[in-house]
């Protein structure tokens, strides 16, 4: 199969990542049936995508006067069978849950034509673990995408062992058609590469914390305000590269024996966890919240992500 074959996108799950998926390959101009057993779920995500679209018009993003035929490309669909009926590409979007995935694609393989490419957009599970649950996992393979996606670029593909180098080229050529960067793993390392950066991060950000050396804020102050900044621009390894290796290494010798190593995650989460601070939902979690500043720091993310791919796209990187 070929990238220009591909014309019907599936999508199942219509939650947050699953109606940004649908808004991509909409917005790309590929046909997309958004699949949820939940209508209501459907109908928040159809709002959703508007609202999307809506602030990215606003800002030149996409042209303003195609937003009703971006919508018209969308289907929402309650029966899973029907959305990939006829798909082409099928991408699974559903909790991140071993047993609801393997159950998903257990029927993706019986449900879909035969042509069709099966993904997940899954954050950590391994790919081999989703292939295993079929008959077909040449065609299986893991597209990892950023979030909010429609602002972030970034997908991480990961390949079951079996997957086919087909179907690897063939979703890497359709993905970076629709203007994504992809990176794929040689080795599908347990939670790929973002996350595994991320938790690297916060496990020592935390460590830091629990220590009283800071509080939360100036963890973010930091960051926001030093490497955080740069790392828009260039990644860790080209910055250090021309820093000089000879500096990282002197620095590494004084910080790294002192960092934490613990294989087990975040007890200074899991205490507030078990005080029942889970973060703006309960008022409280690493930070104190009120509904006013929960909305104000997701503006300020939306507004500053739109900021980053207004350069981006200036700049043709």
């Amino acid at each position: 199969m070929k990238v220009e074959d591909i014309r019907r996108i599936g999508i199942i799950g219509g939650g947050t990542m699953g109606s940004g998926l649908a808004q991509e390959f909409a917005t790309a101009g590929y046909d997309v049936a958004l699949q949820d057993i939940d209508d209501g779920q459907l109908i928040a995500a159809m709002a959703r995508i508007r609202q999307n679209l809506d602030l990215m018009a606003a800002h030149d993003l996409v042209n303003g006067s195609g937003l009703d035929t971006i919508m018209g490309r969308i289907t929402c669909l309650a029966s899973p069978t029907e959305a990939v009926a006829s798909a082409d590409m099928v991408i699974e979007a559903a909790t991140e849950k071993v047993d609801i995935k393997q159950e998903i694609f257990r029927a993706l393989a019986k449900d879909a034509p035969a042509h069709a490419i099966l993904a997940s957009s899954t954050s950590a599970i391994h790919p081999d673990v989703l292939a295993e649950a079929t008959d077909c996992p040449e065609r299986i393979i893991v597209t990892h995408f950023g979030f909010p996606n429609y602002l972030l670029p970034l997908v991480e593909v990961a390949r079951a062992e079996a997957t086919s180098d087909e179907t690897t080229a063939t979703i890497c050529a359709l993905l970076k058609g629709i203007g994504k960067k992809v990176v794929v793993m040689k080795i599908p390392l347990p939670g790929f590469i973002v996350n595994r950066l991320q938790m690297a991060l916060m496990r020592e950000a935390l460590n830091i914390v629990s220590q009283g050396a800071v509080d939360p804020e100036d963890i973010d102050t930091a960051v926001q305000n030093s490497f955080g900044r740069r790392y828009a621009v260039a990644g860790p390894l080209a910055v250090f590269d021309l820093t000089s290796l000879t500096t990282l290494i002197n620095v590494a010798n004084q910080t790294v024996p002192h960092l934490e190593t613990s294989d087990k995650p975040f007890d200074y989460v899991k205490e507030r966890i078990e005080a029942g601070k889970l973060g703006p939902t309960t008022g409280e979690g690493i930070y104190e919240w009120t509904p006013e500043k929960e909305d104000g720091l997701r503006q300020q993310l939306t507004e500053g992500l739109i900021t980053v791919e207004k350069w981006r796209r200036g700049r043709g990187i």
